[in-house]
């Protein structure tokens, strides 16, 4: 970077031949250079410095809140399947200095920034894989002062993936098995909590991991080491499932829309799958399964027959795609684009035996350029941990915008939690489309009633949730409230019980405030509701209250 006219002069580098040359220079605050590619050069290698003045942390999509302080380097590497392209650093007051965004969204990118102390500057390399296909990218460099979230809002347009329809059911809250059971579950145990499921007001169930063999498991030291050894086939263990079609047909007629798990990276040692295309997986063994190379063709079309014939036998309302992220971005051995071309291959497969199939994708690849294959995006696996589900949630919502099913992961929560935690809980999966995965056929009547409750706000708000412009307030480590906002009304999940006036700011109309805080909170002039919708005088944790602002 250099001076000119007593402005800062942003200079854009390409290496050619071994050494970097000049190929842009500008001082507007957000410019796009559009960056092509000759036929033999199999990457393309850019560089450009920032001043490192006002700077004290930077965010990348692998991490849940901004990271706050001046790292020596920084390192991200992306593709379809796992996060995505962009880098933003930022001041104490969370305003961007600098992002550095692209829109290759499918090719393995790897984005690499170092502190060089004698000049003052972190210098930033751009490392991306030019597939045969597509031989051109732009890059956008942004340096409007907006808060940080807004200049990733200003990326999200500069990519342009429009958001599909997606199906109603994809905003139904959701009943998952996975922590409730694991791999211990059957036929008998799933309608008794889908039973009372539906009562609750749940729309869909998810069957997690463990309906393909036979073995009744859970999670451990002692089983993960083989856990994944069977998967691959998906294949409906009739041991635990003996007439599932039936059984299926039942959970349906209570409202649910039925749906499996499956992972189509992860193939079993053991499984049938492997033997037959052992050579289009890698050769390291984890957890009992190796990795399918998204790049064999016969392996990919097998794959996807048996998950969309899955979905067509057995008459699926979709299926929870799960570890697509295994295929890891690496620019030595690039996958990017053809993990693309299967997912996509695969989504329109499951919709071709039903138009309205519901597609869950988990956290690493809930990014836009997932919007057209999948229909609902979930936050990763937290269980008990209410604070991080809710900051993972928010992080999906910043990374692809509003109108979007974004997913919590299923609440899951020790027996004797207290009722404001278990509430929390609850409030938490609020930033989202709630999920839960307990023992329905377990809890306790006060665990009953709180969830009722909270189900019931999420469904007398889902039209609001659906349409509102969703806002998150960052302080360092923690985002400290979630809004979303209608015409005349606003829901705020409080992180930190100082927020309600930075959360109700311009704003006039109904307020709702949820307290996820440890503390009771004053509001004068509210109607204030507890854990289990009861009137109280305060603001208490896991409680709820409602206000009207006017704009005197």
């Amino acid at each position: 970077m250099t001076l000119m006219a007593g402005r800062e002069v942003m200079k854009l580098e390409r290496k050619v031949n071994g050494e970097w040359r000049c190929v842009a220079e500008w001082e507007s605050d957000c410019e796009v250079r559009k960056i092509t590619s000759e036929a033999e050069e199999r990457e393309v290698f850019l560089r450009l410095f920032v001043p490192i003045l006002d700077i004290q942390g930077y965010w990348i999509p692998s991490l849940r809140t901004p990271e706050p302080r001046v790292k020596w380097v920084i390192e991200s590497q992306s593709a379809g399947q796992r996060d995505f392209p962009f880098l933003i650093f930022l001041n104490s007051a969370q305003q961007n200095i600098c992002a550095v965004g692209l829109d290759c969204l499918q090719n393995d990118v790897a984005i690499c920034a170092r502190v060089n102390q004698e000049t003052c500057n972190y210098e930033i390399t751009l490392r991306v894989v030019m597939p045969s296909e597509d031989r051109s990218f732009c890059v956008q460099i942004n340096r409007h002062r907006k808060i940080w979230t807004e200049v990733l809002a200003e990326w999200r347009h500069f990519v342009h993936v429009p958001a599909p329809k997606f199906p109603p059911a994809a905003w139904k809250p959701v009943y998952c098995t996975w922590y409730a059971a694991h791999a211990a579950v059957e036929q008998d145990w799933v309608e008794r909590n889908a039973e009372i499921a539906a009562k609750l007001g749940f729309g869909t169930l998810i069957v997690d991991d463990g309906w393909c063999f036979d073995a009744m498991k859970r999670v451990s030291p002692q089983t993960i080491d083989t856990w994944y050894e069977m998967i691959g086939d998906w294949v409906l263990s009739t041991k635990k499932f003996p007439d599932f079609n039936t059984h299926r047909a039942r959970v349906q007629a209570l409202g649910l829309k039925y749906l499996l798990w499956a992972t189509p990276f992860l193939i079993g040692a053991k499984s049938r799958f492997y033997r037959e295309f052992k050579e289009c997986c890698g050769p390291i063994c984890h957890e009992g399964c190796y990795t399918l190379d998204p790049a064999c063709e016969a392996a990919k079309k097998e794959m996807i027959r048996r998950l969309s014939s899955l979905v067509n036998d057995h008459g699926l309302d979709g299926l929870k795609i799960d570890f697509l992220d295994q295929i890891t971005p690496n620019c030595d051995t690039p996958r990017g684009r053809e993990t693309s071309q299967f997912i996509a291959e695969l989504s329109a497969a499951i919709r071709e035996c039903k138009s309205d199939a519901l597609i869950e994708f988990r956290e690493s690849y809930a990014t836009v350029a997932m919007l057209p294959f999948g229909t609902q995006f979930r936050a990763g696996d937290v269980p008990f941990d209410f604070l991080d589900n809710f900051q993972r949630i928010v992080k999906i919502r910043v990374g692809m915008g509003d109108c979007i099913p974004v997913h919590a992961d299923p609440a899951y929560w020790h027996p004797q939690e207290s009722p404001d935690n278990i509430s929390r809980h609850m409030i938490a999966a609020m930033a989202g489309v709630p999920m839960l995965s307990m023992d329905l056929t377990k809890i306790s009547e006060m665990e009953r009633l709180i969830i009722g409750n909270w189900l019931k706000f999420y469904a007398t708000h889902l039209e609001h949730f659906q349409a509102a412009r969703w806002q998150a307030s960052y302080q360092w480590g923690i985002t400290e409230f979630l809004s979303s906002t209608t015409d005349g009304r606003r829901i705020v999940i409080l992180n930190h019980a100082d927020a309600v006036q930075r959360a109700s700011a311009d704003f006039q109309g109904e307020l709702i405030l949820l307290n996820m805080t440890p503390e009771s909170i004053e509001c004068p002039g509210a109607a204030c509701l507890d854990c289990l919708g009861n009137p109280t005088k305060v603001l208490r944790p896991g409680g709820r209250a409602a206000l009207q602002i006017s704009g005197e």
